[in-house]
């Protein structure tokens, strides 16, 4: 009876057929939104959520046998625990992906080679990063009907450019400029902005400050359209660097200040370990002197940090000091008399005989925490009627009293006394 209905039926012999394809589309729709959301997630700085996205992309993937699937969420999964420095989760991924590879090398999404490139970069091995990215190239070639093909060669071009901006500039520069003269009316999201990021960069490295921070504020806007937080990161990141070669050190720790706290938690590890460089060389170039208020430090480039906890009005001394030091002019690095130093810090109309003891005790003072002889001093010097800071002394203060929360005044008004 059966064989006799399907045969005055043919219809029903391809039911079965149509709802497996139409569940079979389901099924990739589903792991697709996965990826994609895990993508977006990454790129609004979400790291954590991007990497359960890829996880709940390859739980879906296996659950249907998804080949491809599996690897780009792995590929997913291994770029997010090389912006971690994930030693384990790197090797225990990438062992998985490179036995899938092995196993079903026509079925690699081009994405693997990407991530894979990523991860090699971020561990300095500038040749498996290279290999990496070239068959990222030229599997995108070789697939004419692969979903947004332009946009991925677009960013496999910028990923290169990236990569030869440190060892070959001039090859960088031309195919950015190459890429952005061809696909610029194109739109083509996330690759003009990283393009113009490599050309700030260039310019950067050419102490081509004005041209540099061109090109950043135009990737800036880029970022902001998209809404590409992650990538924004590293235009801020660009912008502090540019503020410390135009050596405005205090503009150049606020955005490395503002980057920590946006950066925060161990999925930017490889980035926050960028800006730890960074402020090292800041450091390093910009001052013999650095006055920390929102942290109560001193650094002293010969004799490294030193705390100055919660004595506020000693910080107030170097406040003003270092604001005399730095004043613009003819009288620039001349100091302060007692009078106005006792003004600036107590706000009192300077009085000999109550106010004399109280400056020379804090002076004193403060000599021992930074001077590394107080019967010589090297930093706070004895100037006319009152202090100086030494002249040709490289100083950055950075806060102020505005730093100070207004709970502190009673701390210092029992210092003062």
């Amino acid at each position: 009876i059966n064989t006799r209905e399907m045969k005055q039926n043919p219809k029903s012999e391809k039911k079965p057929n149509s709802l497996n394809s139409k569940a079979q589309d389901q099924n990739r729709e589903v792991l697709d939104n996965w990826l994609q959301l895990a993508q977006l997630r990454a790129e609004k700085c979400e790291l954590q959520e991007a990497e359960t996205a890829y996880g709940m992309a390859l739980q879906h993937a296996k659950a249907i046998g998804d080949l491809r699937g599996q690897m780009e969420a792995l590929a997913g999964l291994l770029r997010l625990a090389g912006h971690a420095v994930d030693e384990a989760a790197i090797s225990r991924l990438d062992t998985e992906l490179d036995s899938m590879i092995a196993a079903y090398p026509d079925e690699v999404p081009p994405l693997v080679w990407h991530c894979k490139g990523t991860v090699a970069w971020f561990k300095q091995d500038v040749k498996v990063a290279q290999r990496c990215w070239h068959r990222y190239l030229r599997a995108l070639r070789a697939d004419t009907k692969l979903p947004a093909r332009e946009e991925l060669l677009g960013k496999a071009y910028a990923s290169l450019a990236l990569f030869w901006r440190e060892t070959k500039p001039k090859r960088a520069r031309q195919l950015s400029m190459t890429i952005l003269s061809r696909e610029s009316s194109k739109n083509l999201k996330g690759t003009v902005g990283i393009l113009y990021l490599v050309l700030g960069h260039i310019a950067e490295q050419e102490f081509d400050t004005v041209t540099a921070l061109e090109w950043y504020k135009k990737a800036h806007a880029r970022f902001l359209a998209e809404h590409n937080w992650y990538y924004h990161l590293y235009v801020l990141y660009g912008y502090a660097r540019i503020a410390r070669r135009q050596q405005n050190y205090a503009q150049a720790y606020w955005y490395l200040d503002m980057l920590e706290k946006a950066a925060w938690g161990q999925h930017f590890n490889q980035f926050r370990r960028e800006i730890a460089i960074e402020r090292s060389r800041l450091e390093q170039d910009a001052v013999d002197l650095l006055i920390d208020s929102r942290k109560g430090v001193v650094k002293i480039r010969d004799s490294g940090t030193v705390s100055l906890r919660k004595q506020y009005i000693l910080l107030h001394i170097l406040e003003a000091l270092s604001n005399a030091h730095s004043r613009p002019g003819d009288d620039m690095e001349r100091g302060l008399s007692k009078a106005e130093i006792i003004e600036c810090v107590w706000n009192e109309s300077y009085r000999p005989e109550a106010h004399d003891n109280k400056l020379y005790y804090n002076i004193n003072r403060l000599r021992k925490l930074i001077e590394p002889d107080v019967k010589k001093p090297q930093y706070l010097l004895n100037w006319k009627e009152g202090y100086r800071l030494a002249p040709g002394l490289r100083v950055q203060f950075l806060g102020g009293r505005s730093s100070f929360a207004a709970v502190n005044q009673g701390n210092q008004r029992g210092e003062s006394e």
